[in-house]
């Protein structure tokens, strides 16, 4: 499997052509089967598939730990995971599947939400994780300067889980956005790592989804390079979220609880 597979482009410049080889992002299906039957089918980039599944079934509501599923493992080349859960949580799997209610979200490389998207979450306490803009915009640059020093970064996104204190929790990259929050959360789990209470730095823009996959995760505050959907900023504010665009330089645009960074009108 090739993660970052070259391709001779034509590049033209100022007039010139030349032929050179290109980093290419690579985007694969994936297939995650459970007990045997086909869950969900997701486009995402090779790498972290253990936590991509584990993630993608805890947002999903199948499992809460790891150690729901009694067993993982990938097809050969990695293309599909199989995983069979104990039974306690088999009946979850099965209304699943019988009553999916599978959202296709904005997403890139088809973003599915198994479940409903708009399922109230308890919101989270304002005093949970105060932090000054001074922080986050150092928490920005460090995810600018890991995306600028990456020779792999371009063409995928790229999000940081953050402690309040600016230590790096964990880093994943993908063609989805979404699938970065998975991979995240599916990390973490993996290696008994808490999330409540951190901060998630993104570089794609911060839709719907991504704010329930933050309320999933307990992140009381959730910024991204890019911008803010309007639906994000809905579940946000209902959510105890603050929800950040256009982090960069020395300014940002906070649409929701502006109060958790110090922010008064």
């Amino acid at each position: 499997m090739n993660i970052h597979p070259e391709h001779p482009v034509y590049v033209w410049r100022r007039g010139e052509v030349n032929i050179e080889n290109y980093t290419l992002p690579a985007e694969e299906e994936f297939c995650i089967y459970v007990n045997g039957q086909l869950l969900t089918r997701l486009m995402a980039s090779p790498g972290a598939r253990e936590a991509l599944v584990v993630g993608f079934l805890s947002y999903s509501g199948i499992i809460e730990t790891p150690a729901d599923m009694t067993t993982l493992y990938f097809s050969e080349g990695g293309s599909c995971a199989d995983v069979w859960l104990a039974a306690d949580r088999t009946p979850l799997v099965e209304a699943r599947l019988a009553n999916p209610n599978i959202l296709h979200t904005s997403g890139c490389g088809r973003g599915v939400v198994l479940g409903d998207l708009y399922a109230p979450s308890e919101p989270l306490p304002i005093a949970l994780t105060p932090l000054t803009p001074a922080q986050l915009l150092d928490m920005a640059r460090l995810l600018q300067d890991a995306t600028a020093h990456n020779p792999h970064s371009h063409g995928v996104h790229t999000s940081v889980l953050f402690t309040p204190t600016g230590e790096v929790v964990a880093t994943m990259t993908d063609v989805g956005r979404h699938n970065t929050l998975d991979k995240l959360l599916g990390a973490c789990l993996l290696g008994s790592r808490p999330t409540e209470g951190h901060v998630l730095l993104t570089t794609g823009r911060l839709s719907s989804e991504m704010i329930s996959k933050a309320a999933r995760m307990r992140v009381p505050i959730a910024a991204s390079l890019r911008a803010v959907t309007s639906t994000a900023v809905e579940l946000a504010e209902a959510w105890g979220i603050t929800a950040i665009g256009y982090v960069r330089g020395q300014q940002m645009v906070v649409h929701s609880h502006p109060e958790r960074l110090g922010i008064e009108a």
